[in-house]
């Protein structure tokens, strides 16, 4: 069993954390012992925490679920980067305890732990992002957390008052929606079409070059020739193709 796995598993002792099943520690409204650090905050419901026995580690906050704010392909949801900011307000670089929920599984299919984050004097992050507006709570495979009674009654508060993502502009509609697939770029246009020097106004004969009027068998030319043309006098004496 890993560290960060035993220190899930075991109660900060009597009249702090109470022991459900298992003796897994269940989030209680009591002192905790902080077990960890916050070091980064990803968005309003997930943080990474450090502590000595385990490194880093990414945390999925039970019981809420906030705006994405970096769904790939997404739109960024509404109020999703007030919630960011408001957990790193309240949790970054704060000591916290991770606890775990006997109800739910200790770590999720991307590999993050799923905990609360409490801080020392057992001030519950996911009943007060949800008290503060920038939550709402959530039910994974048809199974409430714990602490849904309390994140609910806090999420009620901030519905009442239209606080934070209940308000405007969002009116509680904060879905993520995908983004539109961008234009395909227009076709370059065609090339104009390639034409013939129009021919001199007083002749109906043409030489593209001496080499033609030479195998016609017409140079020299003189100017007034059917024939001549300037292109094909380069010293403009009024003799071509000499």
């Amino acid at each position: 069993m890993s560290a960060m796995k035993k220190m899930l598993m075991v109660c900060a002792g009597t009249g702090a954390l109470a022991c459900g099943a298992g003796g897994v520690a269940v989030a209680q409204p009591a002192p905790v012992l902080p077990t960890a650090v916050v070091t980064a905050v990803v968005d309003g419901d997930t943080v990474q925490v450090t502590d000595a026995a385990s490194g880093t580690v990414t945390v999925r906050i039970l019981g809420i679920d906030t705006p994405e704010t970096k769904k790939p392909g997404h739109t960024v949801g509404c109020w999703g980067p007030e919630a960011t900011a408001f957990a790193t307000h309240a949790l970054l670089n704060q000591p916290v305890a991770l606890v775990a929920d006997p109800t739910q599984d200790s770590v999720d299919a991307y590999g993050r732990t799923l905990a609360y984050v409490v801080k020392p004097d057992g001030w519950n992050y996911s009943v007060e992002a949800a008290r503060a507006g920038v939550a709402k709570s959530y039910v994974f495979d048809n199974t409430p957390v714990q602490q849904y009674p309390a994140i609910v009654a806090a999420e009620d508060q901030a519905r009442a008052s239209g606080t934070g993502l209940w308000g405007p502009p969002c009116h509680g509609n904060t879905d993520s929606v995908p983004l539109a697939p961008a234009p395909a770029p227009a076709p370059a246009p065609a090339p104009p079409p390639q034409t013939a020097p129009a021919l001199p106004a007083d002749s109906e004969v043409y030489y593209k070059n001496c080499s033609q009027a030479r195998a016609a068998g017409v140079a020299p030319l003189h100017r007034g020739d059917p024939g001549y043309a300037a292109h094909l006098d380069r010293d403009n004496d009024g003799i071509a193709c000499e």
